[in-house]
């Protein structure tokens, strides 16, 4: 292969000017400083390994380095023709693009001239070519790390910015990368910042260092005169370590003491005994509240619906000719979907992130059995069903209840037959939401399925369009049957509006939601394996 064509230099750089220099850079994020006052410049050739402790300022600065983030104060120059390769430390790429679409994407986008006998003979050298047509999305932490630093260096950056390499590669990768990060960076003199914990690769690869604290850079120099004081950077770096980790501490508890004085110290738990479960609802509530979409979806949307459906429709009359009566309607639609969306979308979805991360192997330490999670969830799902539709009931009332009525806007007609229905309701979303949380191993393809699913429960339930609306037309009338939730809906929506009677259409309806909550909770029976 013809390397010098592969990866020639498109740039035209002067060797005599700093590639980048930076003056005064301060880095703020919120209350936090992650940069502050950063002086630094970089020179062709230049090999820099930046090295501290997490949190120091490291990645940041290479962020800035690289020009994918900007500072909040201070100057950053960069030669005019340079070019930069950047190997991100985390890197999520969207669904549908390919290993071979993002190569080829680099190759035309600096007009790289090359052979498919050339590019596969670099996928082999980097060990990619066995998965080059797989989305980058579904690759392994060390298959898209393989992918990264090769984009990092195709298009033989003047500077290339490493941040934690090794991550991911094993032992044999992770040597025949870096053999061609000595061939196409070290041997051609090029400038490279390596942000890495891992202090042998400084040695390798580096001829400079800064060590950064705090946002700081509180010593550079040369990665020979450190080894040759220190024996190696390991032991610098550690030094360095201890050193600020102990003034760290002594200002950290000067500061408490600070604001401490004349305080009762908080007591963060005391030695009560609260059990398994109270500890599991109260860390459930958290992932809850602190997501956002729960409350949103809870509190909010129907709101939004309420306001913009409730205003359309709340002087139309229904079939009988009593103003309001479409309104009052499309809200009990509205409750009872509140009770349907939290089992196709909260109970599953909450079983599934936790059955899918590192979350459940932490509460099995805590002796809690799978089974006993799913009951928490599924308890708190119901609450939370009970309290949407109340929620949404309360709202309603307070929007239309002073010109309407309460009774007329926010309570059944007949009390009676809606109350068991409400429940019929409730136990097939539970099993519903059970049975797709056992279906589904992937939360991203559950989040789009009961997507699709709900929507056209939700139409066809009444709660976009009055239900009224959609039995009257000759079309929606029939679609209504592919409504799973149709068969105790349409009696509860009946007795909201005052019309139930029990017949022998209510009874077969009747006979098809318990089918249907027995199909669900035997699929979630059989499917529902932790250990799956």
């Amino acid at each position: 292969m013809n390397k010098e064509n592969t990866m020639s230099n498109f740039s035209k750089i002067d060797g005599e000017k700093p590639l980048i220099k930076i003056e005064n850079i301060s880095k703020i994020y919120k209350n936090k400083k992650a940069l502050d006052d950063v002086n630094l410049i970089i020179n062709p050739g230049d090999r820099i390994g930046v090295i501290g402790p997490n949190g120091g300022g490291k990645s940041t600065l290479s962020e800035i380095i690289g020009g994918i983030r900007k500072p909040t104060f201070g100057k950053v120059t960069r030669q005019e023709n340079m070019t930069i390769g950047l190997q991100f430390q985390e890197s999520k790429y969207p669904i549908g693009i390919s290993v071979l679409d993002m190569v080829k994407y680099y190759l035309e986008t600096f007009n790289i001239p090359m052979t498919e006998r050339e590019l596969t003979e670099i996928l082999r050298k980097f060990q990619i070519d066995n998965f080059k047509n797989k989305f980058l999305e579904g690759l392994s932490g060390g298959q898209q790390q393989r992918v990264n630093i090769l984009l990092s260096l195709i298009h033989n950056p003047d500077l290339v910015i490493f941040d934690e390499i090794s991550t991911g590669l094993d032992i044999e990768v992770r040597s025949e990368i870096f053999d061609t990060i000595k061939e196409n960076v070290v041997n051609k003199n090029k400038a490279m910042i390596l942000v890495t914990h891992m202090m042998s690769e400084i040695e390798e690869l580096c001829d400079k260092y800064i060590y950064i604290h705090n946002g700081k850079i509180r010593e550079q120099g040369l990665v020979k005169d450190l080894v040759k004081q220190y024996g190696s950077v390991h032991n610098f770096t550690w030094k360095k370590f201890k050193e600020e980790k102990s003034a760290d501490l002594k200002k950290e508890n000067l500061q408490a003491d600070k604001e401490n004085k004349n305080k009762l110290d908080k007591i963060i738990n005391s030695e009560k005994n609260k059990g398994k479960n109270i500890p599991l609802i109260k860390l459930l509530l958290k992932y809850y509240y602190k997501g956002f979409a729960v409350p949103f979806f809870l509190f909010f949307f129907p709101l939004i619906l309420l306001f913009l459906e409730g205003f359309v429709f709340k002087n139309m009359p229904d079939a009988s000719g009593k103003p309001g009566g479409l309104l009052h309607n499309l809200i009990g639609s509205l409750a009872i979907m509140q009770i349907i969306a939290v089992g196709i979308f909260i109970i599953p979805q909450t079983i599934l992130e936790f059955k899918n991360s590192v979350l459940m192997k932490r509460i099995g330490a805590t002796n809690i059995k799978p089974i006993f999670f799913v009951l928490t969830v599924v308890a708190m799902g119901i609450f939370f069903m009970i309290i949407g539709f109340f929620w949404t009931l309360l709202w309603a009332g307070i929007m239309f209840g002073g010109d309407l009525g309460w009774s007329n806007v926010a309570l059944p007609k007949q009390f009676g037959p809606s109350v068991p229905f409400l429940v019929l309701t409730l136990v097939q979303s539970v099993s519903m939401g059970m049975m797709l949380a056992s279906v589904f191993r992937s939360t991203t393809a559950y989040i789009a399925v009961s997507n699709v699913l709900y929507m056209p429960i939700a139409f066809l339930g009444g709660s976009f369009l009055p239900i009224d609306l959609i039995m009257d037309s000759p079309v929606l009338r029939y679609a209504t049957y592919i409504n799973l939730f149709k068969y105790c809906m349409e009696p509860f929506s009946n007795a909201w509006g005052g019309t139930f009677s029990f017949n022998l259409t209510t009874g077969i309806y009747l006979g098809l939601s318990l089918s249907m909550i027995a199909a669900f909770t035997t699929t979630s029976a059989m499917k529902l394996r932790w250990e799956s």
